[in-house]
C-alpha cells in the first residue's frame, strides 16, 4: 500500500471514529436531557391531576371530563387499587389501556420502550375512602421520538458533510508531506542514472521538518562527493607512486636478464635498485594502512612522559643523519597515549624538518594545566597560506620536483595528524615563507 493512500486511510479512519464518538455523545447527551425534561413536566402535571382526584370521583364518567385539561395529549391516568387491580382509565386513545401497571405507595418515575415507543410514566399515591391508591400518568413521548429521528438524520448528514472535504484534505496532505519524498527518490534516481551528483531544490521561504530533511540530504550529497573525490584522488595518487617504482624494478630485472650474469657491476647496481625502491614500495604501503586503520581502538594508551619521549626520538634523528636537534623541554610533561604512535608523529615531524632544511632544529615541550605542546622549528623555506591549509592533505606536495628527490611521498604529515587526531588532539603550523616552519602538536593531560 502506498504512502500517500496510508496517510488518506489513517485520516478518514481517525475522523470517523471522532466523529462517531462526538455524534454519539450528542445524541444520547440530547436524550437523556429530554428524557429529563418529560419526566418533570409529568410530575407537575401528576401534582394536578392528584388534585382533582382528591375532589372528584373518577368512576363517575360524567366527571371525567375534568381531567382533560391536564391530561397528556397522547398519555392516559391510570388509577390502581391497594392489591394491584385497575380502578379506572381516563385516556384519549384506547391503544393505552394496554400498557403495564403496578401498584406503589410512593412517588415514582421511569421511562420505558414499549412496542416501538418510548413511555414517561410517574406513579403518585392518592387517598380515596382512606385507603391510598396509585395515580399512574403516561405519555408516550412521540415528539421526542421525532426530535430523536431528525437529530440522528442530522448528525448524519453533518458527518457526512464533514467527512468528504476531509477526504480530499487527506489527499491534498498526502500530497504536501510526500512532495519532498518523492522529489529526494527523484533526485536519487537521477544520481543513479546519470552517476552525476546532483541536489535537491531548496526553498528559503520554508522552515519546517520537510525543509531539513532537504538540506540534510544536500549537505550528506555534498560530503559524499568530496569523499568520493578524496578516494577517487586517494587511488590516483597510490597508484601514481607505485607505478614508479614498479617501472624501476620492471627495468632492472630485465637488465639482470641481459647482463646480470656476464657483468658484475650491473648485477651489483640492479640489486641495489631493486631492494631500494622495494623499500620505498613497502614504505607506501606501510603508510597507506595506516590511514586506512582510523579507528581509537587500535590506540594502547598509558601514561607516559612526552618531554622524555621527545628527547629519545630528537637523539636518534641526530645520530642517524648527522643533524644537530636542539630539545628544550620541561620536566615530567605526562600525558596519555600510545608510546609508538606517538613517536612516528615526533619521528615524522624531524624528518619532514631535516628534508627540507639545512640548519639546526628546535624541539620544545611544555605544558599548561590541560594540554601538552611539543613544536618542532626548522628554518627551511617555509610554506606559504595557500600550502599550509593543505600541507596534511594526502598527498599533497609542495613542489612535486623537489619531493620526488628527496623520497616523499605526501603522506607523512597525513599521517601525522590522523594519530595526533586519534589521541583527541591537534596539530597545527605556523610558517614564514623564507623563515622556516614550525609544526606543534597539543595534547590533552
Amino acid at each position: 500500500m502506498k504512502l500517500r493512500t496510508r496517510i488518506q486511510l489513517y485520516i478518514i479512519v481517525t475522523l470517523v471514529i471522532l466523529l462517531l464518538i462526538v455524534n454519539a455523545y450528542i445524541y444520547f447527551l440530547f436524550r437523556q436531557v429530554s428524557l429529563h425534561n418529560s419526566i418533570d413536566r409529568l410530575h407537575e402535571q401528576g401534582r394536578e391531576l392528584a388534585e382533582t382526584a382528591a375532589a372528584v370521583d373518577w368512576n363517575d364518567t360524567s366527571r371525567t371530563s375534568l381531567f382533560q385539561a391536564d391530561l397528556p395529549a397522547e398519555g392516559m391516568v391510570r388509577f390502581i387499587s391497594p392489591n394491584g387491580q385497575s380502578e379506572g382509565v381516563i385516556t384519549r386513545a384506547e391503544k393505552y389501556r394496554e400498557l403495564p401497571f403496578a401498584f406503589s405507595s410512593q412517588e415514582t418515575d421511569h421511562t420505558y420502550y414499549h412496542e416501538e415507543s418510548w413511555y414517561a410514566e410517574v406513579e403518585i399515591p392518592v387517598i380515596r375512602n382512606n385507603e391510598i391508591y396509585t395515580m399512574q400518568v403516561t405519555e408516550e413521548l412521540v415528539s421526542l421520538e421525532q426530535a430523536l429521528q431528525v437529530l440522528k438524520y442530522s448528525l448524519t448528514l453533518a458527518g457526512l458533510f464533514i467527512l468528504i472535504p476531509c477526504i480530499f484534505g487527506g489527499r491534498l496532505l498526502g500530497s504536501f508531506l510526500l512532495r519532498p519524498i518523492l522529489a529526494l527518490t527523484s533526485t536519487m534516481q537521477a544520481i543513479r542514472n546519470s552517476g552525476k551528483w546532483e541536489r535537491m531544490k531548496i526553498d528559503n521561504k520554508r522552515h519546517d521538518e520537510l525543509q531539513a530533511l532537504s538540506d540534510t540530504f544536500n549537505e550528506m550529497v555534498d560530503q559524499l562527493e568530496a569523499n568520493f573525490s578524496k578516494q577517487q584522488q586517494f587511488v590516483s595518487d597510490a597508484s601514481h607512486e607505485l607505478k614508479t617504482p614498479i617501472s624501476i624494478i620492471k627495468s632492472y630485472s630485465k637488465l639482470l636478464d641481459r647482463w646480470g650474469a656476464d657483468d658484475p657491476e650491473v648485477q651489483q647496481e640492479a640489486v641495489q635498485a631493486i631492494h631500494s625502491e622495494t623499500e620505498r614500495m613497502q614504505a607506501l604501503v606501510d603508510q597507506l594502512l595506516i590511514l586506512a586503520k582510523d579507528d581509537p581502538a587500535l590506540l594502547e594508551k598509558e601514561p607516559l612522559d612526552l618531554a622524555e619521549l621527545a628527547k629519545t626520538c630528537s637523539q636518534a634523528m641526530e645520530i642517524a643523519h648527522q643533524r644537530e636537534i636542539i630539545v628544550q623541554a620541561e620536566q615530567a610533561v605526562t600525558v596519555s597515549g600510545d608510546a609508538n604512535m606517538l613517536k612516528q608523529v615526533i619521528y615524522i615531524l624531524l624528518s619532514n624538518s631535516i628534508k627540507y632544511s639545512d640548519e639546526h632544529i628546535e624541539v620544545s615541550v611544555t605544558s599548561t594545566q590541560d594540554e601538552a605542546l611539543l613544536s618542532v622549528k626548522d628554518y627551511g623555506e617555509g610554506l606559504d597560506e595557500k600550502d599550509q591549509l593543505l600541507i596534511f592533505d594526502r598527498f599533497y606536495r609542495v613542489d612535486k620536483a623537489r619531493t620526488r628527490s628527496k623520497g616523499g611521498s605526501g603522506l607523512g604529515l597525513a599521517i601525522a595528524k590522523q594519530l595526533v587526531e586519534l589521541h583527541d588532539g591537534k596539530i597545527k603550523v605556523n610558517s614564514t615563507p623564507g623563515a622556516g616552519s614550525v609544526f606543534t602538536i597539543i595534547l590533552s593531560r
